[in-house]
């Protein structure tokens, strides 16, 4: 493995995902509307994240360090200015900027962290996942503070660490997309596709039903808090306990891949997080936040051991075109799953002992249960 490349690559992933998780917690800060606000991360995410796979497919032609650059530059430029405006039409336009920052840097830092890994593709892939999960945990807590001491309106100022980052990384690293293969024509691209539609359709399918409900619970956690009661500080850093938590099972599965089969380590976890889940929703509801902060904590561990090994093994039923298969099982899920905020908001007040947005994480964590089952069928030769 080469450690500095992943390193460096990793370390871009978070930054960049440190400024993903900003207007999650703006809206309830600026009390904007919680459904229209979930239908301009419906909306953003979605036209974002559709992009993806022809980002993937433009970084395996593209190679260089022009999509990295790219995505470490818009993101945090468009991120950073969502406290200049409470307007919904300005605030989609700066959302849906920096999901096109993020489609762009995705794919492409798949490929390189895939690459660096040699012969330990799930070990780097799983580092350089787990590091820009670790960002993005500190996302909302970043925007909460510094807008607390400073105003939203300085949340301008955030885009710094960002934007320096870009610009070192393009003028002084060597670090850039690269392959073993010539690039692949369209047309080739849509056979190679077919020939291997099913078991790529399953993890693609895999992918979505996990994050309607991970995208969800990112967006409405600091809103579930507010309504059970607790404080700004508490709501503020509620999505950096679930996402923290994350990180570590990201990176524990990644250790261990090659030690289970991989298709266990798609179903266990999509399964497994559910008695966590509901025993967070109890005790959060009743006001007990040590609990709940343990069982949110743990729900995150146990979902997402699994995510790494979704993705890597896409990978590896297409090696012709890594960019390009992350940008699908990545990008294009996450734009099929950006539906879930939405549907979690319309289903709000179902099971009115939980609260009304708690409900709806409560409807929408059917999903990964329904991915669990998918996962049974998965081939031997590709799910182990």
């Amino acid at each position: 493995m080469d450690k500095k490349k992943v390193a460096l690559v990793g370390s871009m992933h978070f930054v960049l995902d440190a400024y993903m998780g900003f207007f999650a917690v703006y809206y309830v800060i600026a009390r904007l509307d919680p459904v229209k606000s979930a239908i301009i991360m419906t909306v953003s995410s979605f036209a974002g994240n559709a992009l993806q796979p022809f980002m993937g497919f433009a970084a395996d032609r593209i190679r260089g360090r022009l999509p990295l650059f790219v995505g470490l530059v818009l993101s945090p430029l468009c991120m950073s200015a969502i406290g200049l405006s409470t307007n919904y039409a300005a605030l989609l336009v700066l959302v849906l900027l920096g999901h096109l920052g993020s489609s762009v840097f995705h794919p492409a830092g798949a490929n390189v962290a895939g690459a660096a890994g040699l012969t330990k593709k799930e070990s780097s892939f799983a580092i350089f996942t787990t590091i820009g999960t670790v960002g993005y945990s500190l996302s909302q807590l970043v925007f909460s503070i510094f807008t607390g001491a400073f105003g939203t309106r300085a949340s301008v100022l955030l885009m710094a660490p960002g934007i320096a980052l870009g610009l070192a990384y393009l003028l002084f690293s060597k670090t850039e997309i690269h392959g073993h293969h010539e690039h692949i024509p369209l047309g080739t691209l849509r056979r190679l596709l077919a020939k291997r539609l099913f078991p790529i359709l399953l993890l693609f399918l895999i992918m979505v039903f996990r994050t309607v409900f991970v995208g969800s619970v990112n967006f409405f956690l600091a809103k579930v808090f507010e309504e059970w009661g607790f404080s700004r500080a508490v709501y503020g850093s509620a999505q950096t306990v679930f996402m923290f938590a994350a990180a570590g099972g990201i990176l524990v599965a990644g250790q261990i891949a090659h030690r289970v089969k991989p298709r266990w380590l798609l179903l266990v976890p999509m399964a497994g997080f559910f008695p966590f889940f509901i025993l967070f929703l109890l005790f959060g509801a009743s006001g007990s936040l040590v609990p709940a902060f343990v069982f949110l904590g743990m729900t995150g561990f146990v979902l997402h051991g699994g995510y790494g090994t979704n993705i890597v093994l896409g990978q590896k039923i297409a090696p012709e075109m890594t960019s390009t298969i992350s940008g699908i099982l990545m990008g294009f899920a996450w734009a099929a799953a950006s539906f879930g905020p939405t549907l979690c908001a319309y289903t709000r007040g179902l099971v009115p002992s939980f609260g009304n947005y708690a409900s709806g994480l409560l409807v929408v964590s059917f999903f990964p249960l329904a991915a669990s089952a998918l996962s049974l069928l998965l081939s031997r030769e590709v799910g182990g």
